[in-house]
């Protein structure tokens, strides 16, 4: 590559856009382990169901929301923070990273600074730049330093590392009634005496008792899966790689004219000395690392075309990231239909939306975009004949692009795209994720967004493909699916769950009114902007990225050493004639880093692999609708007596009855290949799900049968959309079936409007506070002013905003009420 890879980042970065979101759907997903969601769903309705939403009320929510939110102990989150609170003293920067930092067994920069603040661990390279941060911040000029590091260095540190738990022990939370931070709170958000405390001893019950529920279903999982591969030893006398670490990073101030080492690799290091003083040693400035020194995350979409003879690939999108520039960022990404209309011309009446259903069969153009926060990457779009076409190549646009309120201003189709050449059609369109880990060869995952012919076909010839009608509607609804990705490099605290819902939360408060508005007057003028600032994170994945670490038997001794992938995908599909939606958890990498502790590695992963699966069915799921989980469906067969069984060869797999279908058949065949070994039942189940275990590493997921993670069951396009961030497509979902039962077929989509306006936009920031809430309790921090967590902001501020959405709602349902 002759470029840095740090310039193809930057060169590919695409023309930023403010993006016009909109989601629309149910009141909660849920609040999981310590509320189930048709609990939550239920209270977030029936709260406030006589009143009016009070401006006033929701002004004052505000307020105290951003107060808890500045109230937070940014000292432990974040770099400026933490050394504006320990000062300018290089020695006392030092000691302060040496002390409350440990080191980790990885290379390369994956944490960064801002992620070494986060969990207090991270690799030599990540630790050296959390130090030169602060000393930078204090004003001191450093620059980073590197030598070669010799495999007696490395167990040197190992060993003086490995009796130091990689995280704190849990401490015990006790609210009192006579608490002045609880009784102050109580009365500023307008509670009668005692009632806020009975809220918190509540929640904590619940998540405690569903804590141990996980705790017994999870040794139950390990007890059954232990008992199962001892019986084929497919874990046996296998040991892990050791560590690729051919580096040691430090940091060197600038004192006159001489360098001063600032190197805290052992615990009992000083000020002015490094570790390795016999080592050449090279420079470096932080903005100037190399390439191959980073951990690196890049994300194509991949146009599959058939022309008649083979199939081909065609990238529409790609972007390469530095793992350390995505902390805390959760990536939207689905493929825009270029001619749905905008929401606006959905709501105000401008366009006739009994036209809808049919200008959704026919789609032949759609656009990949990648949403960062409130900006959105693009590149190149793609045609219903495989082709790509540039987006930017004439001034007009066609349909809902014209008007997004700025979203997707200056996107085109070229006219020489139009003519759709019959003998070449899109078949597929993938998303290829891909890990760079320095030291190690890349690690590819692959998932489809829409796929007309199947690993069955794609590993048979090809001879001859068309699509037909019902093909091309497939083809259309399954481009509306998304994938919603979070990037975890390290754990996240409770701290910074709750501020990044306090965040959602005061985005979200100019939503509420308009919903409020537009409701009360059918009056469509606010709804521009009150769409374009509500947040679309998605609380649940922040949940499960917290909860693996939370609830781990082995957390003092589980870190990660490289970028895990969690993921959130809505499938859109259509199948004899019917149209309907599935969402669920989809783990794409979970490995974590065994820093300390007696028990095997492969153990621990396995472990892991088992917990991160069941904690798939318990977080954002409603009771009965969940489906394709395999830590459920192992639970069912170990409490019924169901066998399963351990299958190590594509042989073996050949040789069982063909009860799985095509697809799932191949794909279990190349994943044998890959010397990957997979756990399914022995008799038929439906829906089919199967674990894959890698025997060397013990990494370990489930799957179901979208050779995916967990997914609920099918709904029909009902008022359920999934949380989609682009609002043309968000606002299709939502309004299917009004459009076909209603007699006025306008007032769906205002009404759709302002329900999500109201209930989605205030209830997520609700979901999220108590979830963060319910979550530390596990966790188990303690409460001190200005110290670890504010946990009574995360409840008071909670129920108050269950208090607004459900009287936002309620009034939605009382006062107008037309398309009942």
């Amino acid at each position: 590559m002759s470029a840095s890879k740090e310039g193809v980042w930057v060169a590919r970065k695409t023309r930023r856009i403010a993006l016009f979101g909109v989601t629309v759907g149910c009141c909660l997903a849920g609040v999981a382990l310590a509320q189930p969601a048709a609990e939550s769903a239920s209270m977030c309705h029936a709260a406030g169901a006589n009143e009016a939403v009070n401006p006033q009320k929701v002004v004052a929510l505000d307020r105290a929301t951003l107060a808890a939110h500045e109230a937070l102990p940014w000292h432990r989150l974040e770099v400026d923070a933490a050394q504006q609170a320990l000062g300018d003293d290089p020695d006392k920067l030092f000691e302060w990273v040496r002390d409350q930092t440990r080191w980790l067994p990885y290379a390369g920069e994956l944490r960064g600074a801002n992620g070494v603040m986060q969990d207090r661990m991270g690799s030599s390279l990540d630790r050296a730049l959390l130090l030169a941060a602060l000393m930078e911040n204090a004003g001191h000029q450093v620059r980073l330093a590197r030598s070669a590091l010799s495999q007696q260095s490395l167990a040197e540190l190992e060993a003086a590392w490995s009796d130091m738990p990689v995280a704190r022990p849990i401490e015990p939370f006790q609210p009192t009634s006579d608490s002045a931070e609880l009784v102050g709170l109580g009365e500023q958000l307008g509670y009668a005496e005692g009632e806020l405390l009975a809220d918190i001893e509540t929640a904590q019950a619940r998540a405690e008792q569903a804590s141990a529920q996980l705790e017994d279903e999870h040794h139950r999982l390990m007890q059954g899966m232990q008992a199962l591969l001892d019986e084929t030893d497919s874990l046996a006398a296998r040991q892990p790689s050791p560590p690729a670490l051919e580096n040691h990073w430090w940091v060197q101030r600038r004192q006159a004219e001489d360098w001063v080492d600032y190197d805290p690799a052992l615990p009992d290091a000083r000020s002015g000395e490094r570790w390795l003083t016999d080592a050449q040693v090279s420079h470096y400035f932080a903005q100037e690392l190399p390439d191959e020194v980073r951990h690196w995350l890049t994300i194509e979409v991949i146009a599959e075309q058939f022309d008649g003879q083979r199939l081909t690939e065609n990238t529409a999108f790609s972007l390469t990231m530095p793992a350390s520039s995505l902390a805390g960022e959760q990536l939207q990404l689905e493929l825009y239909p270029l001619e749905l209309p905008s929401p606006q011309a959905l709501i105000d009446g401008s366009m006739d939306v009994e036209s809808l259903p049919e200008r959704l069969f026919t789609q032949d153009k759609w656009v990949p975009y990648l949403r960062r926060g409130e900006q959105i990457e693009r590149q190149e779009g793609i045609h219903a004949d495989g082709s790509l076409f540039n987006p930017n190549t004439d001034a007009s646009i066609a349909g809902a692009a014209q008007d997004a309120s700025g979203a997707l201003q200056g996107i085109s189709v070229s006219g020489g795209v139009d003519q759709e050449p019959a003998e070449t059609h899109l078949t597929a369109v993938n998303v290829r994720l891909q890990l760079d880990i320095p030291g190690q060869s890349a690690q590819q995952i692959e998932r489809p967004i829409m796929d007309l012919l199947g690993p069955a076909q794609r590993e048979a010839d090809i001879e001859s493909f068309t699509p037909d009608e019902d093909q091309r509607q497939q083809r259309a609804i399954e481009m509306l699916s998304t994938l919603e990705l979070l990037p975890q490099a390290y754990w996240i605290p409770p701290a910074q769950l709750a501020a990044w819902h306090y965040e959602s939360l005061m985005a979200n408060r100019q939503a509420t009114l308009a919903g409020v508005h537009l409701g009360a007057q059918a009056d469509t003028s606010f709804i521009g902007k009150a769409l374009e600032a509500r947040s679309t994170r998605r609380p649940a994945l922040d949940q499960l990225a917290t909860m693996r670490l939370a609830n781990s038997p082995e957390r003092e001794h589980i870190a990660l050493g490289q970028l895990n992938l969690l993921g959130y995908v809505t499938l859109l599909e259509y199948a004899d004639g019917d149209y309907q939606r599935r969402e669920g958890f989809d783990i794409l990498e979970n490995r974590v880093l065994v820093a300390s502790g007696d028990q095997p590695a492969q153990q621990v992963r396995m472990a892991q692999g088992l917990l991160d699966t069941l904690l798939e069915t318990r977080i954002a799921v409603e009771p009965g609708r969940a489906m394709g989980n395999t830590a459920a469906a192992f639970l069912e067969g170990l409490k019924d007596n169901h066998e399963w069984q351990v299958i190590d060869s594509v042989s073996q797999l050949d040789g069982l009855d063909p009860y799985w279908n095509a697809d799932i058949h191949a794909h279990l065949r190349n994943r044998l290949a890959q010397g990957e070994r997979v756990v399914m039942p022995s008799s038929p189940a439906d829906p089919f799900v199967w674990w894959q275990l890698n025997p060397k590493s013990g990494d370990m997921l489930g799957y179901g049968p979208d050779r995916r993670g967990q997914f609920v069951e099918g709904i029909l396009l009902l008022m359920e959309a999934g949380d989609n961030a682009m609002s043309a497509v968000g606002m299709v979902q939502s309004i299917w079936d009004c459009l076909f039962t209603s007699s006025d077929p306008l007032c769906c989509t205002q009404d759709a409007a302002a329900q999500e306006l109201i209930t989605r936009a205030v209830s997520h920031g609700f979901n999220g506070l108590a979830e963060a809430h319910d979550i530390n309790i596990i966790i188990g921090r303690e409460l001190i002013k200005g110290g670890t967590f504010d946990r009574l902001n995360s409840a008071g501020i909670g129920k108050a905003a269950g208090d607004v959405a459900g009287a936002g709602s309620a009034y939605i349902v009382d006062n107008w009420g037309r398309c009942d």
